[in-house]
């Protein structure tokens, strides 16, 4: 049980009641100063402060049985290691502090720890740490089941990894045992019992996973850049984004030191199935959306709006999924890549520490009355909403048209027109290039644009595409990009520079700590691909099952786009192009041939602003420019696709 006066006090006077009131000494009676609970001097009003002094933390490493878990099959119960950095003098004075967690697979490799002669990990340099210890919080660094100095094995986001990271959060409310390097029992007597959870990419999923639980105790989560579902994350509608995805993941960050931990990398690669690209029951377990019903955990999402690693689907889905059940939740969206949100620094600050204090510490501050939503936005300026998605967003359906001589087809509430229209793909994916110059006609591609806007257009949340197309091959997949056409200054993507870190100051500000060093740039331009999407036309009818092309033969598609939260100005235009693309990289793909039927196709946006524009095809005489795009292109490659996740872990 955790240590609190006022139990002790309570025993004192339960024992008192069995003495007669007259034979009780001054000695026996309870004092009232026994009954007080110990100041909390980092508590001013309705915030901590830096009250207590870094250079004074407890740092102990502690190993948590994962309970009638032998996931290794070496006939040891699991272990999971802690690293805890807590303020020595709130232990000194008896003062009970919640935990900050954030777990990993990536710790065996991370330069911003070393471990002393006793093997206790040593972490310096982190602002998770520096900024909050002193202002009353544990912060613990979790060896996920299967990596580093944790026993068990890892299986990419499934049970094992969940259970074994939600056993810690068990322990800090006396569940299960946890044992010192000495062997000895060690019990968290100096936690509330509360504990949030925070991290970037993998980092971040594992606290969407264990909330999924709702494992209690755990009181918050923030998830930055975090996965909801795997399926969503290895493949997009049915096509793989690599070949052997889950395989690599699981090699990546195992520490292989079992046999049976070894074997799990060629059978998770088998079980989930590359070959077809299809979802089936091995997904469940890593879709996190699917028990947001047990979520008790409150929820401060974070994200880029440009992450391409993890999509901003993710985000998308699991916003939506809490926000059916009510869930207590904030969000920070920025023109970002896939990076922590401290690259935001004072933005995502001002806002986490209060969020940390009424969630963690009980605090009543006014965070839960500020704005739902903070949005960085094109230009780099920040705007908050009460609620996301936006006020007055409305699903509004824009059909497909090709007016006679127009360069482009157009895009627009009104009916769809148009003869069918049929473009090229070869074994290779195509590029961003393929937006530009809109209006020449090119064999690659089919594009539909707006009408030059009267005023602005918002897209704010997630739309989804239908098409109906033939296809000449047996097999294709198909991407919708959504392009802003326009001329604007915009926020350019927040890129790693790679195995670069900051480091600087010396003690309980802010201004300790390290971070991945970040460049920023601004650029003119007139094409912005705003959301990128992929399907696989052969999962037309579920993504349970990958059916084989007729050639002749008709298909209806529908499938969701990422999510997002964009302005197009006045004057831009709204543009979808559409390109052909090979459906699966484990399978050779020569090229393939898809015709649209514009009337029985459309694209269907969450719109708010003046739609009015929209309203009829207007679609271009004249040549469209647009000769220069905003941001860089999706990383292709696996392995840097990787680093970035664990440079944004850090």
């Amino acid at each position: 049980m955790r240590r609190t006066p006022f139990r002790t006090g309570t025993i004192l006077l339960a024992a008192a009641a069995l003495i007669p009131a007259a034979t009780l000494s001054a000695a026996a009676r309870p004092s009232t100063e026994a009954a007080t609970p110990p100041a909390k001097p980092f508590v001013q009003g309705t915030q901590t402060v830096a009250a207590y002094d870094y250079d004074n933390a407890i740092h102990e490493r502690i190993a948590v049985d994962v309970p009638k878990t032998d996931n290794d099959e070496n006939g040891v119960t699991d272990q999971i290691t802690v690293d805890i950095i807590r303020p020595g003098e709130a232990a000194q004075a008896g003062v009970d502090v919640p935990v900050i967690i954030q777990a990993s697979p990536y710790y065996a490799g991370d330069p911003a720890t070393y471990f002393d002669d006793k093997g206790i990990r040593q972490v310096y340099g982190t602002w998770l740490d520096n900024y909050f210890v002193p202002r009353g919080y544990a912060v613990a660094f979790v060896d996920m089941p299967g990596t580093n100095r944790s026993t068990g094995c890892t299986d990419v986001g499934g049970d094992f990894e969940v259970l074994g990271t939600k056993a810690v959060i068990d322990w800090l409310n006396n569940r299960v045992p946890g044992y010192n390097p000495d062997g000895s029992k060690a019990k968290a007597d100096w936690s509330t019992g509360k504990a949030g959870m925070i991290g970037t990419s993998w980092n971040g999923t594992i606290a969407n996973s264990v909330a999924s639980t709702g494992v209690r105790g755990l009181e918050t989560i923030v998830p930055i850049a975090a996965i909801s579902s795997w399926y969503d994350y290895t493949r997009s509608f049915g096509v793989p984004f690599y070949d052997e995805y889950m395989g690599f993941l699981y090699d990546y960050v195992s520490n292989d030191k079992t046999p049976r931990c070894v074997a799990l990398t060629d059978e998770i690669e088998q079980d989930s199935d590359t070959r077809t690209g299809s979802y089936s029951k091995f997904w469940d377990p890593r879709n996190y959306n699917l028990d947001a019903s047990k979520v008790r955990a409150s929820v401060f999402a974070i994200h880029g709006l440009d992450d391409e690693n993890v999509k901003t689907r993710h985000y998308g889905e699991w916003w939506d999924a809490i926000a059916k059940r009510n869930v207590p939740r904030k969000i920070f969206l920025h023109q970002g890549v896939h990076l922590d949100g401290f690259s935001f620094r004072d933005a995502y600050v001002n806002q986490l520490h209060p969020w940390f204090d009424y969630w963690l510490q009980g605090l009543k501050n006014d965070v839960m009355k500020q704005p739902q939503a903070t949005i960085m936005r094109e230009d780099g300026s920040y705007t908050t909403e009460a609620k996301w998605p936006a006020a007055g967003v409305k699903q509004t359906k824009l059909n497909l048209g090709k007016a006679a001589g127009a360069k482009a087809g157009g895009l627009s509430i009104a009916a769809a027109t148009g003869d069918p229209i049929s473009f090229t793909g070869t074994a290779d994916e195509s590029t961003d290039a393929v937006v530009l110059d809109p209006t020449t006609p090119k064999p690659d591609r089919a594009v539909f644009l707006s009408d030059t806007l009267d005023k602005a257009v918002r897209i704010s949340g997630t739309g989804k595409v239908t098409v109906r197309v033939k296809s000449n091959r047996p097999a294709a997949g198909i991407k919708a990009r959504i392009v802003d056409y326009g001329t604007a200054t915009r926020f350019r993507n927040v890129t790693n520079v790679p195995n670069t870190r900051v480091c600087w100051g010396d003690g309980n500000t802010l201004d300790t700590g390290c971070y991945a060093q970040t460049q920023v740039n601004t650029a003119v331009s007139d094409a912005a691909v705003v959301v990128r999407t992929l399907a696989d036309v052969g999962h037309y009818k579920s993504l349970n099952r990958k059916e084989s092309l007729k050639s002749g033969k008709w298909y209806d598609l529908t499938f969701e786009l990422n999510a997002d939260d964009v302005v197009f100005g006045a004057g831009h235009r709204l543009g979808l192009v559409l390109t052909v693309e090979p459906d699966n990289p484990s399978i050779p793909f020569t090229g393939a041939t898809l015709t649209l039927d514009p009337t029985r196709s459309y694209l269907t946006l969450p719109l708010t602003g003046y739609t009015q524009s929209l309203a009829t095809p207007g679609a271009p005489q004249a040549r469209v420019q647009a000769s220069d795009l905003a941001q860089p292109e999706p990383e292709k490659d696996p392995v840097k696709l990787m680093e970035q996740m664990v440079e944004a872990s850090r």
